[in-house]
């Protein structure tokens, strides 16, 4: 009888299981119920070449992405181990207070896997060589790093996971910029400056990898200030009207399946530029802005990645002209005939070895 009962449920458990793979499956021919994340089109099982070796493997891939009604069901899952274990997915670190961190930041925190010598040094000279180039053509260069968020706010990372032995002298960026500094290239460190304003404000949004207005302000302003350039009166000013009209990325990371916003500091004056060309998003690989209240000063080059977002409406107001650029390797020989008379390379901490062949001429690129 004990053996019968053990059949039956084992029975049970192996219906459940294909009848939950059969919904899954067949679900996806039901209108608005197949997910559409990145994985492109569904895998062939037959090729020019016969029989595709990998179909198996690239289908269980395409699958796990495109089955019926995924993000609802990530979701779901995410408010679960949120709420319960305190714990994201391999993309997001749940913190404490709400903080999200990204889990590619992890390595710089913990101070595994660090920048080698000879990474260092390959870095160190592709930037020398930009702000060369630069000197060359009379124009002042500066190195910005916008610091990780858990370098920041630390003390909101999971106390399951151990922070660098060494502090802030043992990291990456503090060694890039000591070669660096001893090549005679100008650089900018944030990380005293956020840690010491972020106890008027937050500074990064509490469920995206980025700093908010509010930092976003004081890094601007400290470049100004490095650059020796003027600093705007309104940049002088702390934010203080808050909306939460943000969609914060890690948030979108743990729960696609739903539209959630984060808390935003408001630019305390009214945009005093347009944009040239067709711009799209802050995401645009090219954005131009010309400044149209007369206040502006300044021609300015900036390389930057993603927590360069947050500085276009800072340098649009601040600068007559901006070219925000985002490719990278670098293209440097854009000062040519440019008028820009400030450079400024913008890099997050975390992707500090893309600097590594940076320079598009050593690259090869025209």
């Amino acid at each position: 009888m004990e053996h019968t009962g053990r059949t039956i449920a084992h029975l049970a458990v192996t219906v459940l299981f294909f009848l939950s793979c059969a919904f899954f499956s067949l679900g996806m021919l039901i209108p608005g119920a197949a997910e559409t994340a990145d994985g492109g089109d569904m895998p062939r099982l037959l090729t020019e070449e016969g029989i595709s070796p990998t179909w198996r493997d690239d289908f269980e891939n395409w699958f796990s992405k495109h089955f019926a009604y995924r993000d609802r069901l990530v979701t779901a899952y995410s408010h679960l181990r949120e709420f319960l274990f305190r714990t994201g997915n391999d993309q997001v670190i749940v913190g404490k207070d709400g903080f999200l961190f990204f889990s590619e930041t992890l390595d710089c925190y913990t101070g595994e896997n660090p920048m080698t010598a000879e990474e260092l040094e390959s870095a160190a000279e592709a930037v020398a060589n930009l702000s060369d180039y630069a000197a060359d053509c009379g124009v002042p260069f500066l190195f910005v790093c916008a610091p990780n968020k858990n370098t920041v706010y630390g003390e909101y990372m999971p106390d399951t996971i151990p922070q660098r032995s060494g502090g802030t002298d043992a990291s990456d960026l503090t060694r890039l910029r000591a070669l660096l500094n001893g090549r005679g290239v100008k650089t900018l460190d944030l990380r005293p400056i956020l840690a010491a304003e972020k106890e008027n404000a937050l500074l990064y949004h509490k469920r995206d990898t980025h700093w908010n207005a509010e930092g976003a302000r004081i890094a601007a302003k400290a470049i100004l200030e490095a650059a020796g350039r003027t600093v705007p009166v309104w940049m002088d000013q702390p934010l203080t009207v808050v909306t939460k009209t943000f969609e914060g990325d890690l948030d979108s990371l743990l729960y696609p399946g739903e539209e959630r916003y984060d808390e935003d500091f408001v630019l305390s004056i009214e945009d005093g530029f347009i944009y040239k060309g067709n711009y799209r998003t802050p995401m645009d690989m090219r954005v131009e802005t010309e400044n149209v209240s007369g206040e502006g000063h300044g021609s300015v080059l900036m390389f930057r990645d993603s927590f360069g977002n947050a500085l276009i409406p800072q340098f649009g107001n601040a600068a007559e002209h901006v070219l925000f650029n985002r490719a990278n390797p670098y293209r440097i020989d854009m000062l040519d005939g440019g008028g820009y008379d400030l450079v400024i390379l913008e890099i997050a901490e975390r992707n500090l070895r893309d600097l590594i062949g940076s320079d598009a001429r050593a690259a090869g690129e025209s």
